[in-house]
């Protein structure tokens, strides 16, 4: 590379290693990010159209690929890569309650239930509504997404979850959905739903331990608030 940009990926990754990755100007971070996928040439320009289109590194990480590669000089593998770094968030975050040698995520208290409940809602735009199952320990074996609406509302299929906890031989079931308003005060429809659920899965020897809902980095207890 000639010119005003010659070295200019050894001087920001410099930079980021004197400083620090959260010191750099978000088009730096940006520009750091796109390395990894954009192995040569200089990626600066593409950073600076991402952050115009998008607004924000937050919203280049929460737009759909598709709406990504609308931008030139970003191929689908581009999108798709910078598209997956939130999720990413929540993988790790899932695997630090793996420790100790544990197979699976420990959810014996609300605060252990709270945190792997915000891990799976990193770039979350829409309402998702999940069940996790857990074993006779506590752990989550799994979790499955059960429903995806609109920015404000999310349909919780009772039937089917009652369905999908015998189907996954859960002992017991964790419910999460997220709120991208950022409200955490549940809706009519959300303790409705709830209190209908909990009684289904007692009918079956299933206990909902808990219904945690998520937004804006915080989380709400449905069972704590007595909600059933």
């Amino acid at each position: 590379m000639a010119g005003e940009h010659s070295g200019h990926r050894k001087r920001l990754d410099e930079k980021s290693k004197l400083l620090g990755f959260d010191a750099l100007e978000e088009h730096e971070q940006l520009e750091k990010l796109l390395f990894s996928v954009i192995p040569q040439g200089n990626t600066n320009p593409l950073a600076h159209h991402l952050l115009d289109h998008c607004g924000s590194l937050y919203g280049v990480l929460t737009a759909e690929p598709e709406e990504l590669t609308k931008i030139p000089g970003v191929g689908h593998r581009t999108a798709q890569f910078l598209h997956d770094l939130l999720p990413l968030l929540g993988c790790v975050e899932r695997c630090m309650l793996r420790e100790n040698g544990r197979q699976y995520p420990y959810l014996g208290t609300e605060e252990e239930r709270g945190f792997f409940a915000k891990s799976l809602f990193y770039g979350k735009l829409t309402e998702c509504c999940y069940m996790v199952s857990l074993n006779k320990k506590q752990q989550a074996y799994r979790f499955d997404k059960v429903s995806e609406g609109s920015v404000d509302e999310t349909p919780i299929y009772v039937k089917e979850m009652v369905k999908l906890a015998l189907r996954t031989n859960a002992d017991s079931v964790m419910v999460v959905h997220n709120h991208p308003s950022g409200s955490l005060v549940p809706s009519r429809s959300d303790i409705a739903a709830t209190q209908e659920l909990s009684r289904s899965l007692d009918a079956v020897g299933i206990p909902l331990i808990d219904h945690i809902i998520v937004a804006c980095g915080a989380y709400q207890s449905l069972k704590k608030m007595g909600v059933y």
